[in-house]
């Protein structure tokens, strides 16, 4: 029965035309949609600096698969993303862009790591920006001794409501002894990782953080668990409750997406502190003339991603003449897609064919629990039938033994 079963699932996914990311086919397909074709083994990423990524959903893909002694459920979460041509990419838009576009998609962890990655650079270098163009915080040969320039910069982005994430330490409270607070850093906990936590008691209990998609596709939350794996959360809030009564505190990204609905330039940030250090020693000339020069430097996160992703580039520009669609069939026919009203849908490419399967499975598991039930009540009835048989001739058996002794003694 158990072969039969796999069979007519596969016929229903066949029958479909759907490919599970789980499955031996999906993982050779997206597999072989990473592979570069060049005769040197390298690809040639520059085309990207002019594009952007923008994020179009994510769900949960749950497949049966087939195990040494029995079937068991494997659940992937995936994202799927646009790189839409910079010069047309809209945040406002749901899909970003209407042409000239690839799709892509790749496990949800990688690219949750990879986009997190990539805002705290961004937001690094704004900070960057904002102290070099408004703390006045560099040290300089006329500056008296009291000068420090720790406490300036702090200063500076306390001072700033739009800045004060900047600061990532309390030089005052390190001066008086006091201990560094840690901060929650969410990159740490893009893959499902443990939750390190001080406990009062001796119970050894384990929490696991790790990120997970909304309901609708459109948002990616981390939430607390209660297993390794990030597949069962701590509480019905998605551990959100259990996360406070632990820590005191509110889980983050709990109720905040990790990943926003902008369109993210493919273009590395600079670190200017590094740049300034390179430049200490030119004139202002050769540095206007060195950076017109310089060429844009594509960031870390397009090329990973990217690297990582299946594609499906039949409408995207840049790679006229040499598009890889080898992940098409599974991104249109399982991923979520985002209207230019911002609403996402499940794109579906079921058939009647499929229909009919998926009503034969259903009806055949009808009857099924229907013969078990009847098989499970008839064997416990004939048990207890058996049962109140033995229990009747027992009795019977005691009563004839008290009754005769008393006749006995009434001859007597």
């Amino acid at each position: 029965m158990k072969f039969s079963l796999l069979s007519l699932l596969s016929l229903v996914a066949a029958a479909n035309g759907d490919i599970s990311a789980t499955s031996d086919l999906g993982q050779s397909l997206l597999s072989s949609a990473r592979r570069l074709n060049n005769d040197n083994n390298e690809a040639d990423f520059t085309w990207m600096t002019n594009y952007s990524l923008k994020f179009q959903g994510c769900h949960a893909d749950t497949s049966l698969q087939a195990g040494d002694n029995d079937a068991y459920i494997q659940t992937v979460k995936m994202a799927h993303f646009r790189l839409c041509p910079t010069n047309s990419c809209q945040t406002w838009l749901g899909s970003g862009c209407s042409s000239g576009y690839g799709d892509y998609v790749v496990d949800l962890q990688t690219f949750a790591k990879s986009y997190v990655q990539s805002q705290r650079r961004t937001r690094e270098y704004e900070c960057q920006l904002y102290q070099l163009a408004s703390c006045d915080c560099q040290e300089s040969d006329d500056r008296d001794d009291a000068f420090n320039r720790d406490y300036c910069e702090y200063d500076c982005y306390a001072n700033s409501k739009m800045y004060q994430d900047c600061v990532d330490r309390n030089p005052y409270e390190e001066e008086q002894g006091g201990e560094r607070q840690k901060r929650f850093e969410p990159e740490r906990y893009m893959e499902c990782r443990e939750l390190e936590w001080e406990s009062d008691d001796d119970n050894d209990v384990q929490y696991f953080i790790g990120p997970y998609c909304s309901q609708k596709g459109t948002e990616v939350y981390l939430g607390l668990y209660t297993d390794e794996y990030c597949t069962e959360f701590a509480d019905s809030t998605n551990g959100r409750a259990t996360y406070k009564t632990l820590t005191s505190s509110e889980l983050p990204y709990s109720s905040t997406s990790l990943i926003t609905n902008d369109c993210v330039s493919c273009i590395e940030v600079e670190d200017l502190n590094r740049r300034q250090e390179e430049q200490k020693d030119q004139n202002q000339d050769d540095m206007y003339g060195n950076d017109v020069e310089d060429a844009d430097e594509l960031s870390e996160q397009c090329e990973r991603l990217y690297e990582s992703s299946g594609k499906c580039e039949g409408s995207l520009a840049a790679m006229e003449g040499s598009a890889n669609n080898n992940a098409c069939s599974y991104i249109l026919g399982q991923l979520q897609y985002t209207n230019a009203n911002g609403v996402v849908h499940r794109k579906s490419t079921g058939s009647t064919t499929a229909n009919v399967f998926i009503g034969v499975l259903a009806a055949a598991f009808v009857a099924l629990g229907a013969v078990a039930f009847k098989l499970k009540k008839k064997l416990a009835d004939a048990e207890e039938n058996r049962s109140l048989g033995s229990n009747d001739s027992k009795e019977k058996a005691l009563v004839d033994n008290e009754v005769k002794p008393v006749d006995e003694a009434t001859a007597a």
